[in-house]
């Protein structure tokens, strides 16, 4: 073998180890990323069981931007949780993702209505975010 044939065996070689370590380099950064939206959704439940209302409703607030950073997790993208509720309709049961849609207007209606939120409502809005997003991030 001629030594600019090595040469360029061996180059090609280097790169593609480059390539290979690249991407699973790449797999670990997802699965940590995994990792801590599933700590925070969990972090997250002694928030809903507060009886100070305030708290559950800034928990409500972050469960919501927990599913955007799942759904945005999912789909490698940027768009906002409401667009992505529009392209996941098939992830979920018909009346599983009609209860994600009521509990994000729920949200909504949190942020912009300054909307009262009981006990009960809480924890049934957090049994909906957190069925759904291990969904997502199954």
């Amino acid at each position: 073998m001629s030594t600019p044939l090595l040469l360029t065996i061996i180059i090609l070689v280097l790169i593609a180890m480059l390539f290979v370590l690249s991407a699973i380099n790449s797999k670990k950064r997802n699965f940590k990323r995994k990792d801590r939206l599933l700590a925070t959704l969990e972090r997250l439940k002694e928030h809903i069981e507060s009886d100070n209302e305030f708290e559950r409703k800034d928990a409500i607030i972050r469960l919501d931007n927990l599913l955007a950073q799942s759904f945005n997790y999912k789909y490698s993208n940027s768009l906002n949780c409401g667009e992505n509720l529009k392209k996941s309709s098939k992830l979920f049961r018909k009346d599983t993702y009609q209860n994600l849609w009521d509990v994000h207007k729920l949200r909504n209606d949190i942020v912009h209505n300054n909307r009262s939120i009981s006990e009960e409502e809480a924890q049934k809005a957090y049994h909906i975010y957190k069925l759904c997003i291990k969904q997502i991030l199954k």
